[in-house]
């Protein structure tokens, strides 16, 4: 309930995708380490603060203070050990999504100025509205016809630039029949802000 109430809060979309709750749990985890530094730092800063302030121009000026290297040692080791947990799982998450499954639906996706052309294996074609089927592997082979644009369906987690000249690769597993919001996430033009579409998850015999 907490978790739910916290998406609220921040606006998370819905997750609809087998991505969902990898990437989400990888941004609490990125999140919770900031707001734990930032409240640790402030807090050591106030006590320090109160603790050695001069309380009038009679006390003795402070001598020279001397390394610890206990202390040095400790505040070294444990952040490195924080972020390096935050890279592997990082990468972990980036190499998941980075590599489509042999066994994937290939959907040819061409991005232009300003709409998403779309052409499915059995050549039915579509503008600005993606079917998909639900609990199948999605591979959207990519490519611009003009400038770059940017594939993103927030409820899948799923974010790919659209380049021209060249393919880029986008896969997913939706996990949830509905219809779900699809932005050009990168500005490409005076008309960028009407580049969008839907994505539609339907059930597999229904596709």
């Amino acid at each position: 309930m907490l978790l739910a109430q916290s998406k609220e809060v921040l606006h998370l979309p819905e997750q609809a995708s087998t991505f969902g709750p990898k990437v989400d749990a990888l941004f609490w985890y990125v999140n919770g380490v900031g707001i734990v530094t930032t409240i640790l730092v402030f807090v050591t800063l106030v006590v320090l603060a109160v603790a050695y302030r001069r309380r009038s121009p009679d006390d003795p000026m402070p001598g020279p203070m001397h390394g610890n290297t206990s202390l040095e040692i400790t505040w070294t080791v444990i952040p490195l050990g924080i972020v390096m947990v935050m890279f592997a799982w990082g990468a972990s998450v980036y190499m998941g999504i980075a590599r489509p499954p042999q066994d994937a639906l290939e959907i040819y996706v061409v991005g232009r100025q300003w709409m998403w052309k779309i052409q499915h294996p059995e050549g039915q074609r579509e503008i600005n509205t993606l079917h998909v089927p639900v609990g199948r592997n999605v591979k959207l082979i990519m490519t611009s016809e003009d400038v770059i644009h940017s594939f993103y369906v927030p409820a899948f987690r799923a974010k790919m630039d659209v380049l021209p000249g060249q393919y880029s690769y986008l896969w997913f597993n939706a996990t949830k029949t509905g219809t779900y919001h699809l932005f050009c996430a990168e500005y490409c033009g005076t008309g960028h802000s009407r580049m969008i579409g839907k994505v539609i998850v339907m059930e597999q015999a229904e596709y």
